[in-house]
């Protein structure tokens, strides 16, 4: 049976299964913004909180990689060396998390990641890459007491790749195989995990996730593949030391499936400084910056790149 077909019969039961969650004690959390003990955690992308509350978000991001080196290219036995370059990352999500009871949850995401060269050299070897699509969850809550809170976390995606490769066009053409300038795939993949948070005291907490999948690669020569995620963060809000309304998170992920470029060959590893905004308990501005170090095909050196993320979040 194909993943796309064990995905929609998944999708489908997920949400016959929503409409049956009634009437069951639940846990109960004060107002819509997610906090444990008085500590207020700051949501961030990366490492997703447990929490089941309501909410709407928007992301936009920007980060780039300098002086890259450019593949090489090998002709009748003569290697040709890469050229040094820029690359550009943009990317925007979208996401809305609907609570059905108190317990759970169900979301819908979009999202667009796009990666390209700055100068011609970059653009030329690295072409174009797009990755867009849904994205379709339920989070459970399976505990929470006064400093506590864990979650199962299941999900669904559907993503298209898109790449633009001139180099790897003219290295066809020189290999004698069937060559093309474009080229486009799908990859559906289905995961399941677990979301904790822990507070230490009003100032001071931790979040942690951890998540198992499989799901289609987006490399074109490759078969379909079992893949993870691992994260944490340590949260500070500093309403509960000085009333200043902001939140200040450090955290790291690594992620054995990264949907960039159907040129990695690894795990994206990526740590981040988040900085929050909270004067309202229904509404968060979030800065991330970021750093991230990823494995690229046929490549000895790593890519390494820096951004920052931009969000708006509204809790209901």
């Amino acid at each position: 049976m194909s993943i796309r077909l064990v995905s929609i019969r998944l999708a489908a039961l997920g949400a016959v299964f929503a409409l049956l969650l009634v009437g069951r004690p639940v846990f109960a959390q004060d107002g819509p913004f997610p906090q444990l003990d008085g500590h207020r955690f700051s949501p961030t992308r990366v490492v997703p909180l447990p929490s089941t509350n309501s909410y709407i978000v928007s992301n936009l991001g920007m980060a780039q990689a300098f002086s890259l080196t450019t593949p090489h290219f090998v002709i009748e036995g003569d290697t040709i060396p890469g050229l040094q370059g820029d690359l550009l990352f943009a990317s925007l999500d979208l996401e809305y998390q609907q609570k059905i009871v108190d317990w759970f949850a169900f979301r819908v995401g979009y999202r667009v990641d796009a990666r390209l060269g700055t100068d011609l050299e970059s653009l030329l070897s690295r072409g174009v890459n797009t990755v867009t699509g849904f994205e379709i969850g339920w989070i459970a809550q399976v505990l929470e007491s006064k400093r506590d809170m864990l979650s199962l976390d299941f999900r669904v995606s559907n993503k298209s790749f898109s790449a633009v490769d001139i180099g790897g066009f003219v290295q066809d053409v020189i290999d004698g195989i069937d060559a093309s300038i474009v080229r486009k795939n799908n990859a559906v993949r289905v995961a399941g995990g677990l979301r904790y948070a822990h507070t230490f005291s009003n100032l001071f907490g931790i979040v942690a996730n951890g998540e198992l999948g499989v799901g289609e690669s987006i490399y074109r020569t490759d078969d379909d593949e079992v893949f993870f995620r691992l994260g944490g963060q340590f949260d500070f809000d500093l309403a509960a030391w000085r009333n200043i309304p902001l939140n200040v998170a450090f955290g790291f992920q690594t992620d054995s499936y990264p949907e960039a470029s159907e040129e990695v060959d690894g795990s994206l590893n990526t740590t981040y400084l988040r900085v929050s905004y909270i004067a309202r308990d229904d509404f968060t501005i979030g800065l991330t910056f970021n750093g991230s170090t990823i494995p690229v095909r046929d490549e000895g050196d790593d890519l390494k790149y820096g951004g920052v993320e931009f969000d708006l979040r509204y809790w209901f």
